[in-house]
Protein backbone atom coordinates (compact mmCIF):
# COMPACT_ATOMS: atom_id res chain seq x y z
CA UNK A 1 0.00 0.00 0.00
CA UNK A 2 2.99 2.59 0.75
CA UNK A 3 4.62 1.98 -2.23
CA UNK A 4 1.74 2.27 -4.51
CA UNK A 5 1.09 5.72 -2.96
CA UNK A 6 4.48 6.47 -3.44
CA UNK A 7 4.46 5.75 -7.10
CA UNK A 8 1.53 7.73 -7.50
CA UNK A 9 2.94 10.81 -5.88
CA UNK A 10 6.36 10.17 -7.65
CA UNK A 11 4.51 10.42 -11.05
CA UNK A 12 2.61 13.16 -10.07
CA UNK A 13 5.50 15.15 -8.46
CA UNK A 14 8.20 14.26 -11.40
CA UNK A 15 7.13 16.46 -13.83
CA UNK A 16 7.23 19.73 -11.88
CA UNK A 17 10.18 22.18 -10.89
CA UNK A 18 11.66 21.26 -7.47
CA UNK A 19 11.43 24.48 -5.47
CA UNK A 20 14.82 26.11 -4.27
CA UNK A 21 14.01 25.51 -0.52
CA UNK A 22 13.34 21.90 -1.27
CA UNK A 23 16.22 20.78 0.78
CA UNK A 24 15.38 23.01 3.34
CA UNK A 25 11.61 20.83 3.59
CA UNK A 26 13.46 17.90 3.84
CA UNK A 27 15.40 18.54 6.62
CA UNK A 28 12.05 20.36 8.66
CA UNK A 29 10.37 17.04 8.06
CA UNK A 30 13.42 15.04 8.66
CA UNK A 31 13.78 16.32 12.37
CA UNK A 32 10.00 15.96 12.91
CA UNK A 33 10.14 13.13 11.91
CA UNK A 34 13.22 12.07 14.16
CA UNK A 35 11.63 13.44 17.26
CA UNK A 36 8.56 11.12 16.95
CA UNK A 37 10.36 7.97 16.00
CA UNK A 38 12.63 8.80 18.90
CA UNK A 39 9.30 9.38 21.33
CA UNK A 40 7.57 5.97 19.95
CA UNK A 41 10.64 3.61 20.07
CA UNK A 42 11.37 5.10 23.65
CA UNK A 43 7.87 4.35 24.56
CA UNK A 44 7.60 0.98 22.65
CA UNK A 45 10.62 -0.13 24.73
CA UNK A 46 9.03 -0.09 28.14
CA UNK A 47 7.21 -3.23 27.49
CA UNK A 48 9.25 -5.10 24.48
CA UNK A 49 7.94 -8.61 24.92
CA UNK A 50 3.99 -7.38 24.38
CA UNK A 51 2.42 -7.57 21.01
CA UNK A 52 1.55 -4.59 18.80
CA UNK A 53 -1.40 -3.60 16.97
CA UNK A 54 -1.18 -2.74 13.42
CA UNK A 55 -0.71 0.48 12.64
CA UNK A 56 -3.54 2.23 10.82
CA UNK A 57 -3.23 3.42 7.38
CA UNK A 58 -3.17 7.18 8.23
CA UNK A 59 -0.67 7.25 11.17
CA UNK A 60 1.65 9.77 11.17
CA UNK A 61 4.27 8.37 11.19
CA UNK A 62 3.71 6.30 8.06
CA UNK A 63 2.18 9.61 6.40
CA UNK A 64 5.48 11.39 7.36
CA UNK A 65 7.59 8.60 5.74
CA UNK A 66 5.69 8.67 2.24
CA UNK A 67 6.16 12.27 2.43
CA UNK A 68 10.11 12.03 3.39
CA UNK A 69 10.37 9.28 0.57
CA UNK A 70 8.90 11.64 -1.77
CA UNK A 71 10.90 14.43 -0.75
CA UNK A 72 14.53 12.63 -0.54
CA UNK A 73 13.40 11.19 -4.28
CA UNK A 74 12.36 14.74 -5.65
CA UNK A 75 16.12 15.95 -4.34
CA UNK A 76 17.97 13.27 -6.14
CA UNK A 77 16.53 14.04 -9.16
CA UNK A 78 17.25 17.85 -8.27
CA UNK A 79 20.97 17.10 -7.65
CA UNK A 80 20.99 14.67 -11.17
CA UNK A 81 19.26 17.46 -13.08
CA UNK A 82 21.57 20.44 -11.90
CA UNK A 83 24.35 18.43 -12.55
CA UNK A 84 24.89 18.00 -8.98
CA UNK A 85 27.11 15.60 -7.20
CA UNK A 86 26.31 11.97 -8.01
CA UNK A 87 27.46 10.38 -4.82
CA UNK A 88 24.91 13.12 -2.95
CA UNK A 89 22.08 11.90 -5.94
CA UNK A 90 22.08 8.33 -5.21
CA UNK A 91 22.37 9.27 -1.02
CA UNK A 92 18.51 10.58 -1.22
CA UNK A 93 17.59 8.21 -3.41
CA UNK A 94 18.86 5.39 -1.30
CA UNK A 95 16.92 7.10 1.56
CA UNK A 96 13.89 7.52 -0.31
CA UNK A 97 13.75 3.69 -0.81
CA UNK A 98 14.98 3.27 2.37
CA UNK A 99 11.97 4.64 4.15
CA UNK A 100 9.72 2.78 2.10
CA UNK A 101 11.84 -0.47 3.62
CA UNK A 102 11.27 0.73 7.12
CA UNK A 103 7.21 1.55 6.96
CA UNK A 104 7.26 -2.23 5.27
CA UNK A 105 9.48 -3.25 8.78
CA UNK A 106 6.57 -1.12 11.21
CA UNK A 107 3.92 -2.94 8.77
CA UNK A 108 5.20 -6.32 10.10
CA UNK A 109 6.78 -6.04 13.45
CA UNK A 110 4.53 -8.64 15.91
CA UNK A 111 6.33 -6.96 19.18
CA UNK A 112 6.91 -3.63 20.52
CA UNK A 113 10.67 -4.68 20.80
CA UNK A 114 10.19 -5.04 16.77
CA UNK A 115 8.57 -2.07 16.74
CA UNK A 116 11.04 0.38 18.75
CA UNK A 117 13.94 -1.19 16.72
CA UNK A 118 12.35 -0.14 13.59
CA UNK A 119 11.33 3.49 15.27
CA UNK A 120 15.21 3.83 16.34
CA UNK A 121 16.34 2.83 12.65
CA UNK A 122 13.47 5.86 11.33
CA UNK A 123 15.06 7.94 13.75
CA UNK A 124 18.57 7.17 12.61
CA UNK A 125 17.62 7.70 9.09
CA UNK A 126 16.02 10.84 9.41
CA UNK A 127 18.60 12.95 11.56
CA UNK A 128 20.83 11.52 8.98
CA UNK A 129 18.94 13.43 6.14
CA UNK A 130 18.75 16.21 8.24
CA UNK A 131 22.60 17.04 8.39
CA UNK A 132 23.51 15.96 4.87
CA UNK A 133 20.39 17.83 3.27
CA UNK A 134 21.28 21.14 5.66
CA UNK A 135 25.26 20.83 4.68
CA UNK A 136 24.66 19.78 0.68
CA UNK A 137 27.87 21.53 -0.10
CA UNK A 138 30.32 20.17 2.51
CA UNK A 139 28.62 16.24 2.17
CA UNK A 140 29.02 16.60 -1.37
CA UNK A 141 32.32 16.95 -1.16
CA UNK A 142 33.19 13.72 1.25
CA UNK A 143 31.18 11.41 -0.38
CA UNK A 144 32.58 10.70 -3.02
CA UNK A 145 33.72 7.30 -0.98
CA UNK A 146 30.42 6.12 -0.93
CA UNK A 147 29.38 3.22 -3.61
CA UNK A 148 25.73 3.67 -4.96
CA UNK A 149 23.98 0.35 -5.00
CA UNK A 150 20.86 2.26 -6.32
CA UNK A 151 23.11 3.61 -9.55
CA UNK A 152 23.64 0.15 -10.82
CA UNK A 153 19.99 -0.59 -10.95
CA UNK A 154 18.78 2.60 -12.51
CA UNK A 155 20.69 1.31 -15.62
Amino acid sequence: MFAHTLLISVQAASAPQIAPDAAQALVTLSHSLEAEAQRRAQNMARSPAAPVDALPVQDPVLTALSEFSLQAYQLSRAVEDSGGPTDLRCIFRGMSEDAQHRADLLSEAATRADHARAYQEIARLAGQAAEIAATPEAQAAGLSAYSCPVEASDQ
